[in-house]
C-alpha cells in the first residue's frame, strides 16, 4: 500500500540535546527573529558555523530540510524526533489543545485523559501567532471548552497577534450551554473568522448518549446548538454514521433544520479507524454499500432544509454516484493514501481516498471507476 502523501514526522540530527516543545523552524535567517517560539535552525548537514543568537539551536535533516518551509511550526519530542504541527506545504492545518475531554466516544480518535496539560494550550497559540497563516487553522482536543474563561483568552491572543487566521474549533458544544460563556464567545466571533464544528449523533438522546458514552451529554449539546446559534456563532454540525445510528441520517438533518440556526454546513463524516474506534469496530462500523440511501435521503432532506451538507472522508467508489458532487478530498495530507488499485481510477483526483490507519484488517477495498 502506498504511503502518505507528506510526511510530519522526521529524525534529525544534532550537536547538543534540543530541549523538548515548539519551535519555529527556520532554513535561514528570520526576517522576524524575536518572535513567540524560539527559532530552531534546520540545515541539510552539519555546519561548522557558529549558531546565531537568535537560533535557540540546530538540527540537521536533509529529508526535513527538503519538507518545511522558514516559519512552519514543530514541536520537538523524544530526543531526536520532530514533528511539523502547522506546514504551509498541508491541506490542512490544525494545533491539540488538550487531551482532557467529558465524552467518551466509542469511536473517539484522540482518547482522553485526565492529566493536566494545560501547556498545550497556551503553546498552541504561540504556535498559531508565530505561523501567523492567512487562512484557517483547526482547533483540536479532547475538548477544547473544558478551558472555559483560558480558552476565550486563548482567543483573544489569536485576534491580537494573528487577526489574519481564521479558526475552526471542534467542540462537542456542551459548554454553549452555558448563556454567559456562549455570550462572550460572541462577542469574540465578530472580531475573527471563527467555526464550531460540533457533532450530533442523533435526534435521540439515547442514542447520542450511547456513542458519546456519556449520559445527559445530548440535552447539554442540544442546548449549546441552541444558544450558539442564536447568538449568531458560526456552526458545522457533524454526523458520524454508525451502526447505532445509520438508519435515521434523515431524520438528523431534519432535526437539525428544524431545531436549530445559523448552521452553516451539515458534515457527514466517515469513520476513521484509529483510537478506541479501532477496538469497537465490530460494534460500531457499517458498511458504506448497506446505507447508500440513507446517505442520499441526508442529502435531499439538507437540500429541502437549505443547509449545504458536504460528505467528508469517503472513497468516491464507496459512494452512490448521485452523491459525488457532495464528497470532498477532506483527509488531512499527512495520514491520507491511496492503494496502488486508484491509479486506475479516472476519479482519483476528485476523491478523498483512504485514512492511512485503514490498512490491514480495517481497509475497505478500492473499486476503480472506469
Amino acid at each position: 500500500m502506498s504511503e502518505v502523501l507528506r510526511n510530519d514526522i522526521f529524525r534529525f540530527s544534532s550537536e547538543l540535546p534540543v530541549k523538548q516543545g515548539f519551535y519555529r523552524l527556520c532554513k535561514s535567517k528570520p526576517e522576524n527573529p524575536q518572535f513567540f517560539l524560539p527559532n530552531l535552525l534546520v540545515t541539510k548537514a552539519k555546519s561548522d558555523s557558529q549558531l546565531p543568537a537568535y537560533f535557540t539551536d540546530s538540527v540537521f535533516s536533509k529529508e526535513l530540510f527538503d519538507s518545511i518551509e522558514d516559519g512552519d511550526i514543530g514541536i520537538v519530542n523524544n530526543g531526536n524526533m520532530l514533528r511539523v504541527i502547522l506546514s504551509r506545504r498541508a491541506n490542512h492545518n490544525t494545533v491539540l489543545v488538550t487531551e482532557r475531554c467529558n465524552n467518551s466516544c466509542l469511536f473517539c480518535s484522540q482518547p482522553p485523559k485526565t492529566g493536566n496539560d494545560d501547556w498545550l494550550l497556551s503553546q498552541s497559540a504561540l504556535a498559531i501567532a508565530s505561523f501567523s497563516l492567512n487562512g484557517v487553522v483547526g482547533v483540536s482536543g479532547g475538548e477544547p471548552l473544558l478551558y472555559g474563561d483560558d480558552f476565550l483568552h486563548f482567543i483573544d491572543f489569536i485576534i491580537e497577534n494573528s487577526p489574519g487566521t481564521a479558526l475552526h474549533v471542534l467542540t462537542n458544544g456542551r459548554k454553549f450551554s452555558d448563556v454567559s460563556f456562549t455570550r462572550q464567545m460572541k462577542e469574540r466571533s465578530d472580531k475573527i473568522k471563527i467555526t464550531f464544528g460540533i457533532p450530533l449523533y442523533s435526534s435521540r438522546s439515547s442514542v447520542h448518549d450511547y456513542l458519546v458514552g456519556s449520559e445527559g451529554a445530548f440535552d447539554e449539546t442540544v442546548r449549546g446548538l441552541i444558544n450558539a446559534g442564536n447568538s449568531g456563532i458560526n456552526i458545522e454540525l457533524r454526523i458520524i454514521p454508525t451502526q447505532a445510528n445509520y438508519t435515521e441520517l434523515d431524520d438528523i438533518v431534519e432535526f437539525t433544520g428544524r431545531v436549530f440556526s445559523n448552521i452553516n454546513q451539515i458534515s457527514l463524516m466517515g469513520l476513521e479507524s484509529i483510537g478506541w474506534a479501532r477496538k469497537n469496530w465490530s460494534s460500531i462500523f457499517v458498511e458504506h454499500d448497506s446505507y447508500s440511501e440513507k446517505i442520499l435521503s441526508a442529502v435531499e432532506t439538507a437540500q429541502r432544509s437549505g443547509i449545504p451538507l458536504t460528505i467528508f472522508n469517503y472513497p468516491l467508489c464507496h459512494l452512490p454516484e448521485r452523491a459525488w458532487g457532495f464528497a470532498t478530498q477532506s483527509i488531512s495530507d499527512w495520514k491520507n493514501y491511496y492503494p496502488k488499485e486508484c491509479d486506475e481510477c479516472t476519479q482519483k483526483s476528485s476523491c478523498a481516498g483512504y485514512f492511512s490507519s485503514s490498512k490491514g484488517r480495517f481497509h475497505q477495498p478500492p473499486r476503480p471507476i472506469k
